[in-house]
Order: structure tokens, then sequence, then C-alpha cells
């Protein structure tokens, strides 16, 4: 059990990373680039279920990808239940 609510923090804790580091521009050849791609390769297999059943939101000229902010929702209620 404590194995499962230690993958699930650590889960939370790298997809605060990605979401952090998508606020980051990377330019191509920075040191940046394979770092935001490996905690993309990590997260995405979360994350894109989601994206499916929500699309992101539109805003104004901009999208707001909400299933970071609805697999942490999910994560949370599935460890307080552990």
């Amino acid at each position: 059990m404590t194995y499962v609510i230690d993958v699930l923090n650590l889960l939370l804790f790298v997809l605060v990373i990605r979401v952090v580091l998508s606020y980051i521009p990377a330019p191509p050849g920075s040191a940046l680039v394979p770092i935001t791609r490996f905690f993309d390769a990590i997260t995405e297999p979360v994350l894109r279920p989601v994206r499916r059943i929500v699309p992101p939101l539109r805003v104004g000229g901009t999208a707001v990808d909400l299933s970071p902010i609805i697999v942490w929702i999910v994560i949370l209620i599935v460890r307080g239940l552990l």
C-alpha cells in the first residue's frame, strides 16, 4: 500500500514539474529540450486519455489544458482512499 502512495506522490511531483516546464520556452538546441521531453514522456501516457475526454478549453486566442488539473484531483482522491 505504501508503494502505491509513493508512486502517486512521485507522479504528482513529476506532473508539477511538467506544468512548470510548459511555461518556460525551450529554444531548439538548449539543455532544457531533453529535460522537457523526458517529463513529457513520463506524464503523457497519463494525460493523453484525459485530454481525449476533456479537450483543452479555448480562452480567447489560446487553449488551457485541463488534463493536469483533472489528473491531479483524481490522484488526490485515490490517495485519500488508500
